[in-house]
């Protein structure tokens, strides 16, 4: 079998025993992993089927986590007066919609991408320049921002120069 053609072996999605966790910390683990997907099932329930949704769940650690679509309030206000109309206008005035963040937060995980990939390219530019003779580095291969920081980095090396050449020659002129 040709090297690049052979994948990883994993154990993969297994099916769990449903038992309650003896451990804290599984507990607490598992309740922070499911909460997320319990919420996040939710919030498509919410979108698929417009429906209004409340949910309130203690930790573990006795936290309370809510999530509600319009919001928690209005539901379970909703719900101890036995109605089922929504006043929609405050709604939307007050709140945004879990549409809105779901844009907002895969927007941000965008950009956290691409900051990640921008610190590695900082972190391997440093580690060849704090090797002490960085000016001395092959050019052909460095991306338009590397040129240009390496083209600041000489202009500032050849300033700090002309000032210590200038410091040299006036202590020459002193003696």
């Amino acid at each position: 079998m040709n090297m690049f053609h052979q994948k990883k072996k994993t154990t993969g999605r297994k099916k769990i025993e449903i038992k309650k966790l003896e451990k804290d910390s599984n507990k607490q683990v598992t309740f922070s992993k499911r909460r997320s997907g319990l919420f996040k099932k939710v919030s498509e329930l919410c979108i698929l089927c417009n429906v209004n949704v409340a949910i309130i769940v203690f930790s573990p650690a006795d936290k309370l986590f809510c999530f509600g679509q319009p919001n928690t309030d209005t539901i379970l206000k909703s719900y101890l007066e036995g109605t089922t109309e929504f006043e929609h206008s405050k709604l939307t005035e007050n709140s945004s919609t879990y549409e809105e963040y779901n844009r907002e937060y895969e927007e941000a995980l965008k950009g956290l991408e691409i900051e990640k990939k921008k610190m590695v390219e900082v972190e391997n530019l440093a580690k060849v320049w704090n090797k002490g003779d960085w000016w001395n580095e092959p050019i052909d291969d460095m991306s338009r921002e590397e040129l240009e920081q390496f083209m600041v980095s000489i202009y500032e090396l050849r300033r700090k120069l002309l000032e210590r050449l200038d410091g040299l020659v006036m202590m020459l002129a002193m003696l």
